[in-house]
């Protein structure tokens, strides 16, 4: 009688040891999760409205400061039309640049970000180097049925 609990504990523990020795043995880790093209409609969409990528990749060394002013006149003026339709932005702080500011402690750090000579604890006094921006709300739009969610601008060919 003795035996069978021997043996039942025997198994338990070989099972585990087993079960540990396999767990060590993976030394592929499982790929990482691709990221979702989701997160690329804002960028298809600044493309396709205001050219971003395009003035953003081309190299300007060849042109004057007169050509690419007034090409980023344009581009800023429908860029700024995207983001007022897409997105709805407000200031995470409502102090302007230069303003004096006070961080009391309890402050999100994940809203405010502090530089300069930072040290002990809140209240931290400071300047206003820039407001920050949080998105209230989203309103891009969807992926059409059969598109290739990673092409952010299709290739355009004209044909004769």
């Amino acid at each position: 009688m003795w035996w069978i609990v021997v043996a039942g504990v025997t198994g338990l523990l070989l099972g585990g040891l087993v079960g540990w020795w396999l767990r060590g043995q993976r030394s592929v880790p499982p790929p990482a999760p691709k990221p979702s093209p989701e997160s690329l409609r804002l960028l298809a969409v600044l493309q396709r409205e205001g050219r971003l990528l395009d003035f953003l990749l081309e190299p300007i060394d060849a042109y004057s400061d007169a050509q690419i002013g007034a090409a980023v006149r344009e581009i800023h003026r429908k860029c700024r039309e995207v983001l007022d339709k897409v997105l709805t932005l407000e200031k995470v702080l409502p102090q302007e640049e230069g303003e004096p500011i006070t961080l009391a402690a309890g402050f999100d750090p994940s809203a405010i970000r502090l530089s300069g000579a930072v040290s002990g604890q809140p209240p931290f006094r400071g300047t206003v180097k820039h407001p920050g921006w949080r998105v209230r709300e989203v309103r891009l739009p969807s992926i059409p049925q059969g598109q290739d969610p990673w092409v952010v601008m299709p290739a355009e060919v004209e044909v004769a």
